[in-house]
């Protein structure tokens, strides 16, 4: 299919939002088209997903109704994806009366690549998926939500870290339904669901917590056994589902423990079964079996879209809308991509969520890559009135430790590899093609700087900051498991490597462990106690773990030894509203403008500020 035509853009060159260009159709169904694009506003242009949503409206009355509610369901997407096993909503908006998100990619795979018919896993397996899913889906629930489509499909096993990814999360399928029926005037109630994972009450259209947990409960019975939940048999007196016959001669003694957990999970009377994925969460660490990885696959090494999946806020009485196939594959990076937020017609979530989810959680932040010698700083929290979405500008990165001569070495003016003399020894020719990686870098060609430090490894493998130059290229190439054994070689050529530490740090914070790069900014702290970078990172993560009073101290060190440090700027204001000191927080992010006029985040950031306070 020709997705410009299928767009009915007016040409290739038309942008969604202003700034998204469309590269291909991932996939189409009831709700809408999801499409691959580029961010044509950062650089080096990051992929992102799109979804788009047609609702067609004879009114404007109507038309506004659809507005307000696609906004509502859009502030709740910002707040689930706070989670790292959560794709993130970057932004909404709408245009030429139609809706768009747009959301991150993850790369991985289905994990219907891993739980097939006929190949059971081992209970200890069993057990260690069951406990990746439940903790991610306790966050759900504790923002009041319920996701409503849990299945193999809407699960993905992320490559960067094995874990699992709960994906078709948004309220694309609730609103878009209601959009329908409020163009229609319909009063048509349909479930979501997929056959096989969806019980009764949830067929009848009222779904509640323990529906999830029903759906996991079968995800979990479909992987020990090996037989697709539409084919296991039910009770004919209690409606029972009846699997544990069905085990596989290996397994033919189910562990009693393992046994009642998953029972519990799929009683037939929603009443019967673990009212929450907390409680089912809690039930299954008691079982007495060591967590164990999954089998061994072979899936295609492609990036998996987030389409926006199905939930609904605890309470509502909103319509059901039907079912999404989903068919989100596509090559692009491996983690959330830098983004800020949309111009023009988008909008970013700065008051408090509409359903009744703990203040406390309610915080929005996305690590963003660094650029051009530029700082590793990843975005940050709103608080209880302010979610937003921040990202650092690119200022220039401090002079290595490890080797200045090398660093501040003129560079090849040619992009061709340097040609040392012959007679020369492998650490005289490394040094000229150090520089040329170092230029590459500098200029934003990471993959050709990788390139080009590979080469001079290869002369040199001793040289630390030809490790630490390909560690920052690899995390600005979202490589980042690559990224940290660059580093660690770095490191262990010379342990006291302020800026090995801090970039080790970063790729460390874009995996989500951001108690782990804390703790490597910190000792990069300790060896290079006046690197600003670092002190302004320091304080992202502090705000990401909920410390926003230590971040506060991190930024102003930060800035005390540069005041440049729009980022650092920009990011203490987040913190300071965190803490409930608005008016400083608004002067902080306004400093930020006034360093950087063209800080897209700031000036948004700012913007809805001022809003909030009514200015």
């Amino acid at each position: 299919m020709n997705f410009l035509r299928f767009l009915q853009l007016e040409s290739p060159n038309t942008l969604l939002g202003g700034r998204y260009k469309v590269l291909k159709q991932l996939g189409a169904g009831g709700f809408g088209q999801t499409f691959l694009a580029e961010d044509l506003h950062l650089p080096g242009n990051p992929h992102c997903v799109v979804k788009r949503l047609q609702p067609q409206f004879s009114d404007p009355a109507a038309l506004q109704t659809a507005k307000r509610l696609f906004d509502t369901e859009a502030q709740t997407l910002y707040a689930l994806g706070n989670h790292n096993q959560i794709p993130k909503l970057l932004a909404h908006f709408e245009q030429n009366q139609e809706f768009y998100l747009v959301q991150e990619l993850v790369v991985g795979h289905c994990l219907s690549q891993e739980v097939k018919n006929g190949h059971p896993w081992s209970e200890a397996q069993v057990v260690g998926l069951m406990r990746d899913i439940l903790e991610v889906l306790a966050f759900v629930h504790q923002q009041n939500v319920i996701h409503r489509d849990i299945k193999p499909d809407n699960l993905i096993r992320r490559h960067a870290d094995g874990k699992i990814v709960l994906i078709d999360f948004g309220a694309v399928k609730q609103a878009t339904t209601q959009l329908l029926n409020t163009a229609a005037q319909s009063r048509l109630t349909i479930a979501i669901g997929t056959p096989g994972y969806m019980p009764n009450e949830q067929l009848a259209g009222n779904p509640r917590f323990s529906s999830d947990i029903f759906a996991v409960g079968m995800i979990g019975i479909h992987a020990l056994t090996g037989i697709s939940p539409r084919s296991l048999p039910q009770n004919p007196q209690t409606s029972e589902i009846e699997w544990q016959d069905r085990v596989a001669k290996a397994n033919s003694e189910v562990n009693s423990d393992l046994a009642a957990v998953l029972n519990k999970m799929v009683r037939y009377d929603f009443r019967a079964r673990y009212s929450t994925a907390a409680e089912a969460l809690t039930a299954i660490d008691q079982v007495p079996i060591a967590a164990e990885p999954p089998p061994l696959t072979a899936p295609p090494a492609t990036a998996s879209g987030s389409s926006v999946a199905s939930f609904v806020p605890v309470g509502t009485t909103a319509p059901l809308p039907v079912t999404q196939a989903r068919s989100l594959t596509s090559g692009a990076s491996g983690e959330i991509p830098a983004t800020a937020p949309l111009s023009q017609n988008a909008t970013l979530p700065i008051s408090p969520m509409t359903m009744t989810a703990r203040a406390g959680q309610l915080k929005q932040f996305a690590r963003s890559q660094p650029k051009k010698m530029g700082l590793f700083a990843a975005g940050v929290v709103g608080s209880v009135l302010l979610v937003s979405l921040v990202k650092p500008l690119f200022s220039p990165r401090p002079a290595s430790d490890s080797a200045e001569t090398v660093n501040t070495a003129s560079p090849a003016s040619s992009p061709a590899s340097p040609s040392p003399a012959a007679s020369s020894d492998p650490q005289t020719q490394a040094t000229p093609l150090l520089a040329q990686a170092d230029k590459l870098r500098e200029q934003n060609q990471f993959q050709q700087a990788v390139q080009t430090y590979d080469q001079a490894i290869a002369l040199d493998p001793n040289a630390p900051e030809a490790h630490w130059g390909r560690c920052y290229s690899l995390n600005t190439l979202e490589q980042f498991a690559n990224a940290i054994t660059a580093c660690d070689r770095a490191l262990k050529l010379n342990p006291g490597y302020a800026e090995a530490l801090w970039s080790k740090g970063y790729a460390l914070d874009r995996q989500g462990q951001d108690q782990a790069a804390l703790t490597l900014y910190e000792q990069a702290i300790d060896r290079k106690p006046n690197f600003a970078q670092a002190w302004s990172n320091k304080g992202t993560a502090l705000i990401q773990l909920n410390r926003p009073s230590e971040a506060l101290a991190a930024f102003d060190r930060a800035i005390e030894l540069d005041s440049s440090l729009a980022e650092a700027w920009n990011n203490r204001g987040a913190a300071l509203w965190s803490l409930r000191r608005f008016e400083e927080a608004l002067a902080s992010v306004e400093r930020a403008t006034q360093i950087q006029p063209n800080y897209p985040d700031a000036l948004s950031l700012q913007q809805q500020m001022r809003q909030k306070l009514g200015k």
